[in-house]
């Protein structure tokens, strides 16, 4: 019997593709090739492409999500998503691979379109009950944004609502800061967030769902020198430290974990997703749900695995399973 084809899409629309690549390899890399053959599909704005492992051209099919291997036209079986931000990270990819019957590993349309926007998850989480920081939603045409701001208070953070890896994200310390930081955040995003500033403990916290069980991964600790656990502090800084297990007392690890189970489950997310917090010493304040989480060589959800004892190639495979069970 042929192997189950799998493509692994990589690439993407947004500045995070140079990720996305080195996401995809680990993923790629992982498969189980006795039993699947995964090839790569390449997204940029321009074309939709798919190679092999060693890079040969594999004639794709992009409206059926089909290859030609030289015996006719085969549809994926299954697709693992390792692209950050749009379209993989937005909703968009799954749309498409929902029409045609492709199953994935991430969350569906709903949660994914939703989780991509910083300002509409923690408002739906607030809602729900969960302790999340204050936040305002801001446009170009916005009114009284020093206002509203003002509300919020300072310091505080200045977010592209729907963007990742901290691209364009500013630390606003005064009101004169204001105007630059919103800027920054326009650059990637027509909407941006405001969200109250939190001191404490930086910590986060993989979940997944394997053998039909949604678990909570060993919770790590961040650590850096920076103002904030920036783009350079998460893929170049020599100094950041990411503690898994993270030095914390069996309560609050216990409480970091359910809690970001309750968000996973209450988001309706699947796969993989990691839930990001910080401790202030009496809260638990969530900051954030990544519904793509990183996949390379310096991403916290494969070293989450690894010291679970889980491990990666068992994640992805696992993955790969129960999607083609579907």
């Amino acid at each position: 019997m042929p192997r189950p084809l799998i493509a692994v899409f990589r690439g993407g629309y947004s500045g995070e593709s140079v990720i996305s690549h080195q996401s995809a390899t680990r993923m790629l890399q992982a498969v189980d090739t006795d039993r699947y053959e995964p090839l790569y599909v390449t997204l940029t704005r321009e074309r939709w492409t798919c190679e092999r492992p060693d890079g040969t051209n594999v004639p794709f099919d992009r409206g059926e999500c089909a290859v030609d291997r030289n015996a006719g036209r085969e549809r994926f079986n299954a697709a693992l998503i390792a692209i950050h931000g749009p379209p993989g990270e937005d909703g968009t990819l799954q749309g498409y691979l929902d029409m045609l019957g492709v199953p994935y590993q991430t969350g569906g349309v709903l949660n994914m379109a939703l989780t991509f926007s910083k300002y509409s998850t923690t408002a739906l989480l607030r809602t729900l009950g969960f302790d999340v920081a204050p936040s305002v939603i801001l446009r170009r045409d916005s009114s009284d944004t020093i206002g509203q701001v003002a509300r919020i208070g300072y310091p505080c953070f200045a977010k592209p609502d729907r963007s990742g890896s901290s691209l364009g994200v500013t630390k606003v310390k005064r009101p004169d800061d204001l105007a630059a930081a919103l800027e920054a955040g326009f650059a990637e995003c027509d909407a941006v967030m405001v969200e109250g500033a939190v001191t404490g403990r930086e910590l986060t916290c993989g979940v997944i769902r394997l053998n039909g069980i949604v678990r909570a991964m060993p919770v790590c600790e961040i650590r850096t020198s920076r103002e904030f656990f920036d783009y350079e502090a998460k893929y170049h800084a020599t100094d950041t430290q990411e503690l898994v297990p993270a030095p914390l007392p069996d309560d609050v690890t216990r409480s970091v974990k359910e809690r970001s189970v309750a968000i996973y489950r209450a988001l309706d997310c699947d796969g993989m997703a990691r839930v990001d917090h910080f401790w202030t010493g009496d809260r638990l304040v969530t900051i954030e749900v990544n519904t793509t989480p990183g996949f390379s060589g310096a991403s916290i959800f494969p070293k989450m695995l690894e010291v679970d004892g889980t491990g990666v190639p068992a994640a992805i495979n696992g993955l790969l399973e129960a999607m083609l069970q579907r």
